[in-house]
């Protein structure tokens, strides 16, 4: 049986990696856009192209994981890997300060790939832990509340301690500030943050060595399992529907401050006005979760509720007129956020075979990235066909992702309730 601490450690590492995400989430956009007049498109071909490596690589890395029972030594090089893409990226703008070449540019956006590829897969290892850590105390929602939670929470610590940093009135060592400095900061607390997780995470089971037969058996398996995921009840409809809300989050990550910007005309101080109470709000929702299983009757009426929600608030932002109207929706947004990924992920580990969590989880980390190529298109192709109405045509962008919401209700209803699988 996994220990209690087992399940505080788990949780930090959604607050550490939450640390990391929140300088590149609020502050890369910006940067590259806004400093360097970048274009935006351009952040879309990254994290398109990553998905693409992930794709021929993570389901490997997951099958791997589960033959040997082992998921820390996987979770530990990418996690590491992750901080360091994230340091040098902030070394390398310090460094280049306000003048761009063409080296400078690409070696920015390959570090901002190698962020984007590390820390999306180490997802896959650290959400395996899921199911080993629930007990008859301690159910998989609950779990899955308190990580969320945990890592609203570290995205709030990020901001705050950013926020200095990042307007130049808090210089670390006279030269780290500005939004690349955000960077290094961020990684080296990232860093402090999960080191205990790495060093001290339990793992459930010791490894099982493979032959070299083995290892080159366990890549034609991924081939054919990838190729019949439908035979596993539930679990195909399921990861669409996953695909179709995650469409959301994942674009509201990559130009939601270009979106407060541009359309709301808020500040850097308003939009962490917006997004704080909205993290804080995130904490509430997951923790929240356990409750609202219980008062929807189960985990799918719950996270059907919440895609319905969900998707009505974020067509709500594309209404906003004022800062306040864009803080108030984006603390709706954040509630219903955490809510719902909480579930989502409580629900997913319920139903795939408790011997192939890091595989199956691989896959839906994939189609949680496999949004990085159709929600970008979706937000950039509905903003070329509204051209007309200047900075106004990402309010119909804002309505696209609600819509993609509002379908992937439809998709879950061919799910059944998940039941405890031991095996596939």
């Amino acid at each position: 049986m996994m220990k209690r601490k087992d399940v505080w450690l788990w949780g930090l590492y959604d607050f550490a990696n939450s640390l990391g995400l929140i300088g590149v989430m609020f502050y890369f956009g910006p940067w590259l856009v806004g400093e360097h007049g970048g274009d935006d498109v351009w952040i879309s071909i990254v994290v398109a192209l990553s998905t693409i490596v992930m794709l021929f690589t993570l389901p490997i890395l997951g099958h791997l994981s589960d033959r040997w029972k082992r998921r820390m030594p996987f979770l530990s090089v990418l996690t590491l890997c992750c901080i360091f893409s994230l340091l040098a990226l902030g070394f390398v703008g310090v460094t280049a300060g306000a003048s761009w070449g063409l080296l400078t540019f690409f070696t920015v956006m390959s570090l901002y790939f190698l962020f984007q590829y590390f820390y999306q897969s180490s997802l896959a290892f650290y959400d395996a832990f899921l199911h080993g850590l629930s007990s008859e105390r301690d159910s998989v929602e609950k779990i899955s509340g308190f990580g969320m939670a945990m890592g609203s929470f570290g995205g709030v610590v990020g901001l705050v301690v950013l926020i200095p940093i990042a307007q130049g009135k808090f210089p670390l060592l006279g030269i780290v500030s500005g939004r690349p400095g955000t960077f290094i900061v961020a990684a080296t607390l990232f860093f402090l943050a999960v080191l205990p997780v790495l060093l001290f995470l339990h793992e459930e089971q010791r490894p099982i060595p493979l032959s070299e037969e083995g290892e080159m058996k366990t890549v034609r398996e991924i081939l054919r399992d990838f190729r019949h995921l439908h035979r596993i009840p539930g679990v195909l409809p399921y990861l669409i529907t996953y695909y179709l809300f995650a469409d959301a989050i994942l674009t509201l990550t990559l130009f939601i401050t270009l979106y407060l910007d541009v359309v709301g005309g808020l500040t850097d101080m308003q939009k962490n006005l917006a997004l704080i109470p909205a993290a804080f709000l995130g904490i509430v929702g997951a923790a929240m979760t356990p409750f609202f299983v219980r008062m929807f009757g189960g985990l799918k009426k719950a996270l059907a509720a919440f895609i319905l929600l969900w998707s009505f608030f974020i067509a709500l932002l594309a209404f906003g007129r004022s800062p306040v109207a864009f803080i108030t929706v984006g603390m709706l947004n954040g509630f219903a956020y955490g809510t719902l990924f909480s579930l989502s992920r409580a629900f997913y580990a319920k139903l795939i075979p408790k011997d192939r969590q890091a595989e199956l989880f691989s896959v839906y980390v994939l189609f949680e990235r496999g949004a990085s190529i159709l929600g970008p298109l979706v937000w950039s192709g509905t903003a070329f066909a509204f051209a007309s109405f200047g900075p106004e045509k990402y309010r119909f962008s804002m309505i696209s992702l609600a819509l993609l919401v509002f379908i992937s209700f439809f998709t879950l209803r061919l799910v059944k309730e998940p039941t405890e699988k031991t095996s596939e």
